[in-house]
């Protein structure tokens, strides 16, 4: 008894049955949803991976080798003194007290002018550069340190304090440029003065003795930059340089008459 396929039955060009038909179809999509699902895995492995790794970077401080500090740095801002900016107002406090009397005069009194507020904070900001500007100078490690927070005013300055800090200790700045430097503050200072005394309604009297504290700061700063940026070698780079750079005439030349002829 022959149990086989009846090959004689079979054409290849027949219609596929239709139970034939749609499990290849269901495999088909089973196929893709199994294929999906690794892809949609992998992606959210790498996203997870990448996440965590910027999550430890952002956790992370840089090693410092071969520096050990000889003193408690808990309480200070930097490496070079007391903390310059957010113990007090004006910045630097401790550093000098003219500026912190000029501002006391000022601080708790009603404005009563528009611009009053606007003067004040402007006031603020100037007798924390000159605190700041003194701090610097007067410090032991000769870098610049409480000047880099202070920002530039096209009212008040004509640089960044940090670059007059820096090139006082390079020696390089000239004197004219540090004494224009130091008017333009003492004369904005005093604009300021007057109109804050106005808007606070201040006496008289009161205001010559604020104006006399902030002369005397600007006396103290002049005296002590000028002590600071204006004696020793200029150094550019550790190399020596001259710190007017002036034109050359060769010596040879110094007796030779004008040129009257024709170019």
């Amino acid at each position: 008894m022959n149990t086989g396929p009846n090959l004689k039955n079979l054409s290849l060009d027949g219609p596929i049955p239709e139970s034939a038909s749609a499990s290849a179809t269901s495999s088909i999509f089973s196929s893709d949803l199994v294929v999906y699902g690794i892809i949609g895995v992998l992606i959210a492995i790498v996203v997870v991976g990448v996440g965590y790794i910027f999550w430890k970077r952002s956790n992370t401080m840089p090693k410092v080798q071969g520096f050990q500090p000889t003193v408690d740095l808990s309480g200070t801002e930097g490496f070079f003194g007391g903390v310059a900016v957010g113990a007090g107002i004006p910045d630097c406090l401790r550093t000098s007290s003219e500026a912190s009397q000029v501002y006391a005069t000022f601080a708790n009194r009603t404005q009563t002018t528009e611009e009053g507020s606007a003067d004040l904070d402007e006031l603020r900001l100037l007798l924390s550069k000159l605190s700041c500007f003194k701090k610097d100078l007067i410090g032991t490690a000769g870098v610049v340190e409480a000047t880099r927070y202070q920002a530039y005013a096209t009212s008040m300055d004509l640089e960044p304090v940090a670059e007059t800090t820096a090139r006082c200790f390079a020696k390089t700045i000239p004197a004219r440029d540090l004494d224009l430097s130091l008017e333009k503050w003492s004369k904005r200072g005093m604009v300021l003065l007057r109109r804050l005394c106005t808007s606070g309604n201040l006496s008289e009297g009161e205001a010559r003795q604020v104006e006399a504290i902030f002369d005397s700061l600007i006396r103290d700063v002049s005296e002590i930059a000028k002590s600071v940026c204006l004696s020793g070698e200029p150094k550019v780079g550790g190399v020596p340089t001259p710190r007017d750079p002036s034109g050359f005439t060769d010596p040879t030349l110094q007796e030779l008459g004008p040129y009257k002829g024709y170019y």
